[in-house]
């Protein structure tokens, strides 16, 4: 078994999101090096990009919603950076791939 088995064996065993730090703990690496072992997963295709849910309030400022005071969406404090969150690939009953959340 391949470190990279377990750490599917981790997501695997994950109900719902975590956050990397803790699968990186669980699975005994760096953060760099978890995020190295993501991209190798998403190349063989056991994990897809998913996207992150959106805020409805982040979509309706157009960059001036506060007026003469706007620093504009790149430099605004109300709006947060999402990190990247990934879907684990299962196989299904008939052969074909399903993502699990």
């Amino acid at each position: 078994m391949t470190i990279l088995d377990d750490l599917l064996s981790e997501l695997r065993k994950t109900k719902g999101p975590i956050l990397s730090s803790e699968v990186a703990a669980k699975v005994g690496v760096t953060n760099e090096v978890l995020a190295g072992m993501i991209s190798v997963l998403v190349a063989k295709g056991k994990l897809i990009g998913a996207e992150p849910q959106s805020i409805d309030e982040v979509f309706a400022c157009s960059g001036g919603a506060c007026g003469s005071t706007c620093v504009g969406l790149e430099e605004c404090p109300f709006i947060v950076d999402v990190p990247d969150s990934y879907a684990l690939v299962v196989g299904s009953v008939d052969g074909t791939s399903t993502r699990e959340p």
